[in-house]
């Protein structure tokens, strides 16, 4: 088994300096699993980062959005049996996330998992016992920032649609829905109900766009609109010119001596956002009444 974690990024080299060497720190220590970080954009911060600290990085020269970002990776390293692509701010708290999506995906014969935040679930409509007792729960709407893929399962329903680099983001639940679609897969989101903790560490980050979306399910109109259409395959597609690394070799990566400062950093900043939010919250809710 040969697989690729890829980190997707578009301006947040701090996320890259923190929750990102727990990812390659993975990777060094186990030989099936190769690291990438694939920029959205050319953020010279994160690009001169990722190239002194010898951590390959795919960059473009444009903002398109993450579902481009990762149609670039998929483009590129083509001879991977799984693939994983994970938010930035995501935190790695146990590896054996990875291992536990291929082996679960297996048993229930399907090409794609997603994992996200338990309040990310919409529509519930199923749940399945694995043999080793881990639940999966099917729901028909959800998040995007853990997904995991077959080459098998990307090779039939194509790459993420070329309509949201526009809006730079969007189009993973239309992307979902193609497994369906293709008769795949019997719903588009299976989550790992035992990993929604404890595995990975979620953060709730300000979005780069400010599109009205659906406040349910977080889907802009395009969206659904696509989703009706029920596409099997769509093109595996790039648009931006993007440069990639000759080798996916970590053996010289290392992590950096103001790491634990990073993180700090990035906690205050996360902390700050939490309290921000709460205080809006609390604003808004003092002046509804």
């Amino acid at each position: 088994m040969k697989a690729l974690i890829c980190i997707t990024t578009a301006n947040r080299s701090l996320a890259i300096k923190t929750f990102g060497w727990d990812y390659v720190a993975f990777c060094q220590s186990n030989p099936r699993y190769d690291f990438v970080v694939s920029l959205d954009g050319d953020d010279s911060q994160t690009i001169t980062f990722c190239h002194k600290h010898k951590i390959p990085i795919v960059y473009a020269d444009s903002r398109e959005g993450v579902g481009l970002s990762k149609n670039r990776i998929l483009a590129t390293f083509r001879d991977y049996e799984h693939y994983f692509f994970i938010e930035d701010d995501v935190g790695l708290l146990d590896a054996a996330v990875f291992d536990l999506h291929v082996k679960a995906a297996d048993e229930l014969n399907v090409p794609h998992m997603s994992l996200f935040p338990e309040d990310r679930i919409g529509d519930k409509t199923y749940e399945i016992t694995l043999k080793d007792g881990q639940r999966v729960i099917c729901c028909m709407f959800g998040g995007a920032p853990f997904n995991y893929f077959t080459k098998s399962g990307i090779d039939t329903v194509g790459g993420f649609h070329t309509c949201f680099a526009k809006y730079r983001r969007f189009g993973h639940t239309e992307h979902s829905y193609r497994f369906v679609n293709a008769g795949l897969a019997d719903y588009p989101f299976y989550v790992l109900n035992d990993c929604l903790h404890g595995y990975l560490r979620w953060s709730d980050p300000v979005s780069v766009t400010k599109i009205k979306v659906d406040t349910i399910n977080r889907l802009f109109v395009e969206e659904h609109e696509l989703i009706a259409q029920k596409l099997v395959y769509f093109p595996l597609t790039t648009l931006a010119p993007f440069h990639a690394p000759d080798s996916l070799d970590l053996s010289q990566a290392k992590r950096p001596l103001l790491s634990g400062i990073y993180r700090m950093i990035f906690e205050t900043n996360i902390a700050a956002l939490f309290a921000y939010r709460l205080i809006k919250k609390m604003w808004s809710r003092n002046n509804v009444r």
